[in-house]
């Protein structure tokens, strides 16, 4: 035997309040789509879950390092160089010197080489070394632009191995 059906099966949905704007709707939270977008973006979604590995304070789980410690910063150049010698690997030891002359060199001089013109590369070198300094020596000293020169890599390669006078 076949049930037989009364007729069509009648379900009570209950109105409830939007919970961004108060209207009342179908839906058991919000009303719309934009509501919903609304009340979500108001949230904080990211919370800062990683540690700098300087000072320990919170930041973003990317990053390593905190605003006050980041590498890239710009630094004081009144403190003597001597303060950024790190002994741990002879290669970076003084990528932050290094990086605070890119700067320095790129805010006053176009980007070209100051030898044969070349515009596509250039790197920023020092006239004088940076270890040839004593390490009290301030880094305005150091990254002065009398003692920066904006080469190309050949240029470069010729002007530290004395094949290039400036």
């Amino acid at each position: 035997m076949t049930p037989q059906r009364s007729g069509p099966l009648l379900l009570r949905i209950a109105m409830t309040a939007c919970q961004a704007c108060g209207r009342q709707t179908k839906n058991p939270r919000f009303c719309s789509r934009s509501c919903a977008i609304r009340v979500h973006n108001q949230a904080r979604k990211r919370e800062p879950v990683g540690h700098c590995v300087v000072c320990a304070a919170a930041i973003a789980r990317r990053r390593k390092y905190c605003w006050a410690h980041s590498p890239t910063r710009a630094i004081d150049r009144n403190r003597p160089i001597g303060t950024f010698v790190d002994n741990s690997r002879t290669r970076s030891r003084l990528n932050r010197l290094r990086t605070d002359a890119r700067r320095v060199f790129h805010a006053a001089y176009p980007y070209r080489c100051q030898n044969c013109g070349y515009d596509k590369h250039i790197e920023v070198c020092h006239k004088r070394p940076v270890t040839s300094f004593p390490l009290d020596a301030p880094i305005s000293v150091v990254n002065s632009l009398d003692n920066l020169v904006g080469l190309c890599p050949n240029c470069h390669w010729e002007f530290d191995h004395g094949l290039l006078q400036l």
